[in-house]
């Protein structure tokens, strides 16, 4: 039996944008591999948004210091 072997494939890592950013385009890269364009919002609240294909999040750069 296969078990949910994408769970275990998320590979993650982080990508600091400009404050100014509103959005942001992942296709994946060479750690977490290609996937599907997707345009992803970043107005939320916190300032960060993760990939739901390769995992990766994206984080404007005054939210990244302050979580540090």
């Amino acid at each position: 039996m296969i078990l949910n072997q994408y769970k275990y494939m998320k590979i993650s890592n982080i990508k600091i944008i400009e404050d100014n950013e509103k959005f942001v385009i992942c296709d994946g890269d060479k750690k977490t591999g290609s996937h599907p364009k997707i345009y992803l919002n970043l107005q939320g609240e916190d300032g960060s948004i993760e990939c739901y294909y390769c995992g990766k999040t994206f984080i404007h750069k005054s939210k990244y210091k302050k979580k540090k």
